[in-house]
Formats: structure tokens, sequence, C-alpha cells
């Protein structure tokens, strides 16, 4: 029994060390901006010559064919972001679940779930575009099918991340975290994102719908940027008042 309870204290004090030297809150607030700057980069890279939602075969085998290296890189950037998030979103929900805003807090988490889920899929179904092409002799037919599944998929994203945000930034805000502002910010920002990805089959179509919900996107960093510099000023919670 004793050395059980030595064994336990031992393990306390290396998670009490490890908590010292890395708050939860610096490391989530790192993890939130390397995140942000990851998606950032991705989209500017990918939105260089990148074909229409209703772009050809033809044109998509050639884009796919001749940027291999890109496909590789955003892939890479994606692993990146993807690790970033996950330990943002670890120490923004640990410090929400206890708050007041616990219920939309828990929602946000499933959105931001959601988020990691899609866009995984979008990133893998572009890697599949990328390396059957460059195998040589690529079926026009598979190149459209996967082409129109990436982009279903993408739209559909939208559809989590305003989940995730709507959920976040209301209970950020209501925890005071994040200035009161922000629950009608995520909430509006929120709203465009999941009308832009309802409106998925007109965008795989060619419908330039996805505009409106580039506009909620961009609420969706800022609240990733301002929680991420919440956490960097304060890496430990205000303790509670008896």
């Amino acid at each position: 029994m004793s050395q059980l309870t030595e064994a336990a204290r031992a393990a306390d004090g290396r998670t009490s060390l490890a908590a010292r030297l890395a708050p939860a809150g610096i490391v989530g607030g790192i993890g939130g901006l390397v995140f942000a700057v990851s998606v950032v980069v991705q989209n500017l890279i990918r939105a260089k010559d990148l074909p229409a939602d209703a772009a050809s075969a033809t044109k998509v085998i050639a884009f796919y064919g001749s940027h291999l290296g890109t496909t590789e890189l955003l892939a890479a950037l994606y692993a990146v972001g993807a690790v970033g998030l996950m330990f943002f979103l670890g120490a923004l929900l640990s410090r929400l679940i206890d708050g007041a805003g616990r219920a939309p807090a828990i929602a946000g988490g499933f959105g931001a779930a959601g988020i990691v889920a899609m866009f995984t899929m979008t990133v893998a179904s572009d890697i599949a575009l990328a390396e059957y092409v460059h195998r040589g002799t690529p079926s026009s037919g598979a190149v459209a099918a996967l082409w129109v599944l990436h982009n279903a998929v993408f739209g559909l994203l939208m559809v989590s991340i305003g989940i995730a945000l709507v959920g976040l930034s209301a209970a950020a805000a209501g925890s005071g975290m994040l200035a009161d502002a922000w629950k009608r910010i995520g909430t509006l920002g929120g709203l465009l994102l999941v009308v832009a990805g309802a409106c998925t089959p007109a965008m795989v179509a060619g419908s330039k719908v996805i505009a409106v919900g580039l506009v909620g996107f961009i609420v969706w960093l800022g609240f990733v940027v301002a929680a991420a510099v919440s956490l960097l000023r304060r890496p430990s919670p205000a303790p509670a008042v008896a």
C-alpha cells in the first residue's frame, strides 16, 4: 500500500512539474496561434490555380498532375495545424467546461470534433486525387467523382465550423474569457457558415455561395486568435471567489 502511495505522489510531482514548466494555457494559446497561421497559409497556397468547383475532369487532372508537391506541402501543414488545434481545444475546453457556459462549450466541442473529421476527409481526398493522377492514365470519371466528393466534404465542413464557433464563442464570452460582444459576433459568423454549408449542393454545381461562408470563416479565425491570446495572457484559470 505504501509503495502505491509513493508512486502516486511521484506521479503527482511529475504532473505538477510539467504544469509549471508548460502551463496548459501557454501550450493551448501557442497551439491556437499555430493552427490559425497554418490555416491561413494553407488557404493562400490552395487558392493559387485551384480549379473551380464545377471544373471539368480535364482541368482537375492538369492541376493535380503539376501540383503534387503542393499537395504534399498542404498535407504536412494540415498535420501541424491539427496538432495545434488539439492543444488549443484541450486548454480552451478545460477552462470553459466548469463555468457558466458548460452547455455551449460541449456543443462547440462536438463541432470542433467535426472540423477535425471533415477536414481530414478533405485533405485525404486531395491526396488521393494527386496520387491517382500522378500514377498516370487517370480515368476522367474517377477524377470527376473524387473532385465532387472533395468539394462536397469541404462544403459540409462549414457546418461543423459554424457549430464550433457559436458554441465556443458563447461559452468564452459567458465565462468572461472574451468580451460579451463575441456572443453576437460568434453567432452571426456561425449562422453564415451553417447557411453556406447547407448550400453545398449548389456550391458543388458551381454557385459562389461559398462567399457567404467566407465571412463566417474569417470570424472563426478571429475567435481562435482572440481565445488563444486570452489563454496566453491568463495561462491559469482565475481562482474561484468564496
